[in-house]
């Protein structure tokens, strides 16, 4: 004997049919109003990528492959795009440019508002990244140097560091 569906069932296919249609349209609605952008995610927040030859280290929010191309997002709460954002960006290019061989032309960072700010792989960044990876280098070589200090001998006596001082005075 053959059952056949109920009188109900073509409905309830086509309001189901319906709302999968409708999640689908405000799901793309959504991702395109947080600024997020078509293409294969590669890594989402899940690849830490080094550069001992660099000494840099970062891990990208998500890195997209768009054809042959490798592009690098970042996103942020803030409201605005700080040069911190684009100095940012610029380690990932470097850092994706030595893990994968492919230097990337470009990057999003994508600010709380859902507006994306392209950012450029160029000669300047690169250089300018470079010259703030050189900086941060110097200042931490600079913390392991001891401060000059001129304490008196009764200062030295009770000071509780007077043990990891080698400028400690009777």
């Amino acid at each position: 004997m053959m059952h056949y569906p109920s009188e109900w069932a073509w409905p309830l296919a086509a309001v189901l049919l319906l709302l999968g249609v409708v999640f689908v349209v405000a799901a793309v609605r959504m991702r395109r109003t947080r600024g997020l952008s078509a293409g294969r995610t590669m890594a989402l927040d899940n690849v830490t990528l080094h550069s001992a030859r660099l000494g840099l280290a970062g891990r990208p929010d998500r890195i997209l492959r768009v054809g042959r191309a490798i592009i690098p997002e970042e996103w942020k709460s803030a409201r605005r795009l700080w040069p911190g954002h684009v100095a940012q960006m610029g380690v990932y290019f470097l850092l994706i440019e030595e893990r994968y061989g492919v230097r990337p032309s470009h990057g999003f960072v994508v600010l709380g508002t859902g507006k994306r700010h392209r950012i450029e792989n160029d000669a300047r960044l690169r250089g300018w990244v470079l010259d703030l990876a050189e900086q941060i280098r110097e200042a931490r070589r600079a913390l392991s140097s001891p401060l000059p200090v001129d304490p008196r001998p009764s200062q030295c006596r009770a000071c509780g560091q007077r043990s990891e001082c080698d400028q400690a005075r009777a």
